[in-house]
């Protein structure tokens, strides 16, 4: 995707080949049919600097289609937390309980201490960073399905933490909480928001207009890429 492989990676262009050779499929995207596109099972070319429009197209798709996957979805991103409509930033858990304090984070991420000394580079594990910081991001909430209400997720709270939570994390809709000074907010997942856009900005006729590719090249690149999940490698240029 926009990298000349075989003309500007010459030493690991052997890669291409070989990877054909067991049966990988090959797409190139870029402006121009190149040199790399003569070894591609498919070809998509589109016009200079519209590849983030192709990227918002086939997500487009993707969700439209429902091509993606739900758990991984919930448990592994931040699409279903909760954005404030008052404001469009992601609602904290501070908004919605009075005097709350951020849980103690102890699977992905070290909180450093003021004062304390910070481990040398090669004695990291994992993510580190200041209490300050974890005090200024506190933690953020989706919507229970389970139990119709907020529920306050962490940054601990990922993959297999996550499901120890036992709540089902609403991706769509518009609800409504009350924050700590009485007032009633409506918010919405930011998976629905995303959504949104997409659905009014980059359906197949507008993505093929700015793109200039076919809508069947956009269509056909979102199923390919959703049936190898974990399969599929993105090799972009520098």
């Amino acid at each position: 995707w926009g990298m000349n492989w075989i003309s500007t990676k010459m030493p690991e262009s052997h890669w291409i080949t070989e990877a054909r050779l067991r049966g990988a499929k090959i797409i190139t995207i870029t402006p121009e049919y190149q040199s790399s596109s003569n070894k591609a099972d498919e070809v998509i070319i589109i016009r200079p600097g519209t590849d983030g429009a192709l990227a918002l197209g086939v997500a487009q798709v993707v969700i439209r289609e429902k091509l993606y996957d739900e758990e991984f979805v919930k448990s592994f991103t931040d699409l279903p937390l909760l954005v404030r409509m008052d404001t469009l930033k992601l609602l904290n858990a501070r908004d919605i309980i009075p005097d709350y304090q951020p849980v103690e984070l102890k699977n992905h991420t070290k909180v450093i201490k003021s004062g304390d000394p910070i481990p040398p580079l090669t004695s990291q594990h994992t993510q580190l960073i200041t209490e300050a910081m974890r005090n200024e991001w506190g933690d953020y909430v989706v919507w229970d399905l389970k139990k119709n209400a907020p529920a306050v997720v962490t940054r601990d709270h990922v993959g297999s933490f996550f499901h120890e939570l036992d709540i089902d994390p609403a991706l769509e809709g518009e609800f409504e909480v009350e924050d700590v000074e009485g007032r009633k907010v409506k918010v919405r997942p930011v998976f629905d928001l995303i959504k949104q856009y997409l659905y009014e900005n980059f359906d197949l006729e507008t993505t093929s207009e700015i793109t200039w590719a076919p809508k069947e090249a956009v269509i056909n690149l979102a199923h390919t890429i959703a049936a190898n999940k974990n399969r599929t490698l993105f090799v972009t240029g520098m």
